[in-house]
């Protein structure tokens, strides 16, 4: 098993469904131009897709706005990570690089406007999808201390009980940070069933396909949702 999501989330969020990549023997060293183009051209069009719009004003984007204030957040103050770099893209920031594994990633999220996250993994590690407990670490990205605001029943990515992401796909941690040289990587796609889930099949599909190409990678794709929550 490497993957698994809590009953508790379907019981808050039942048309949830999450694609996963499961990536092993991946290299994210060197250059990889294709990947710089793929993610170029995504920006391009969500430049064009957002010309004089917000980033919330997205149809893409409502379903997880709506998911966001069922579980009492403020999709504003923590926009997910789709929104987020649409937003960024909205206000004419462009994109940052970060290595070419999370650019592809980035590329994929804005292409189809889905939150995607990548977790460095560990040959045993599971990753989770679940509501945070007391015992939970959560390290922001950046930083080297714990962040005490991290309270228990919030949604999270997290493996046993470091926390990766905060409010669902809000802010990343130290932990599961993906490195040039991180070499099994998990990169779960969330959707909703009867909503985008042709979308999350389809980014998944994109991302195997170009990690296999240009990371020289093995991937595979993992469909979960309330009616098969683990792997």
């Amino acid at each position: 098993m490497f993957f698994s999501i809590d009953d508790e989330v379907f019981g808050r969020l039942p048309a949830l469904c999450v694609g996963v990549v499961l990536a092993e023997g991946v290299d994210g060293t060197g250059e990889h131009p294709a990947v710089d183009a793929l993610l170029d051209k995504a920006v391009r069009d969500a430049e064009r897709r957002l010309e004089g719009a917000h980033a919330s004003e997205d149809p893409r984007v409502q379903p997880y706005r709506e998911a966001f204030h069922e579980l009492g957040m403020s999709p504003s103050r923590y926009p997910s990570s789709n929104i987020a770099l649409l937003r960024r893209i909205a206000k004419g920031k462009g994109l940052w690089r970060v290595n070419s594994v999370v650019d592809l990633g980035n590329a994929i999220s804005i292409k189809y406007g889905l939150p995607l996250g990548a977790h460095a993994l560990g040959e045993k590690d599971v990753l989770e999808l679940r509501f945070s407990r007391p015992d939970d670490v959560f390290v922001a990205l950046g930083e080297s201390e714990p962040d005490v605001t991290l309270a228990p029943g919030e949604l999270v990515y997290a493996v046993d009980n470091l926390v990766h992401t905060r409010r669902w796909t809000w802010r990343q941690s130290e932990n599961g940070k993906v490195e040039p040289s991180t070499t099994r990587i998990a990169f779960p796609i969330d959707g909703f069933t009867g909503v985008n889930d042709d979308e999350v099949r389809a980014a998944c599909e994109e991302l195997v396909a170009t990690l296999r190409d240009e990371c020289g990678a093995s991937a595979e794709t993992h469909l979960f949702s309330a009616a098969g929550p683990r792997a």
